[in-house]
């Protein structure tokens, strides 16, 4: 799993130009709920973090999407929108520096093959039992878990002293 995190943060460095930041939300290995995210990219000059900003106009996998553009989209219902708003929010983590258990970083990295292999019409046209859209279901759970500090170390708290969610 360490390969995968080693490539992940190379390649959202060297995509974005990014150089991480010392920061202290980083440094506790905390994250931010995806909420925190879809905030900061609807309020892009509200207190925006080096990372946010470095992600919020990448291009997001299959979607024809950018980063900020899938948390702005409703999911409907669409098992690919579910997984996008989640793997947003995680992948800002992970790059900020928050702790990834083991159980983290599998569904980081099976999110982004499924992200990588599908778009957001193909699973839309997928009947809802289909076991790819259940698949994709369980593992925004768990990265929705994560993201809410119900798995690693919890949530961060916002440059206010208040809670991220």
């Amino acid at each position: 799993m360490m390969l995968f995190r080693n490539a992940t943060a190379g390649l959202l460095m060297a995509v974005a130009g990014l150089t991480a930041a010392a920061d202290a939300r980083a440094e506790s290995g905390c994250q931010f709920t995806q909420g925190y995210w879809q905030n900061r990219a609807q309020n892009a000059g509200d207190l925006s973090t080096d990372v946010w900003l470095t992600l919020r106009y990448q291009p997001f996998y299959l979607s024809g999407f950018t980063y900020q553009q899938v948390l702005q989209e409703p999911s409907r219902g669409n098992a690919y929108w579910i997984l996008a708003h989640q793997l947003v929010a995680a992948q800002a983590n992970y790059t900020l520096g928050a702790q990834t258990p083991a159980l983290v970083s599998d569904a980081l990295s099976r999110a982004s093959q499924l992200m990588a292999q599908y778009t957001p019409g193909q699973i839309a046209a997928m009947p809802k039992s289909s076991e790819l859209r259940k698949e994709m279901i369980a593992v925004s759970r768990v990265l929705d878990d994560w993201n809410n500090g119900l798995i690693g170390t919890g949530t961060c708290i916002d440059g206010s002293g208040g809670t991220n969610g």
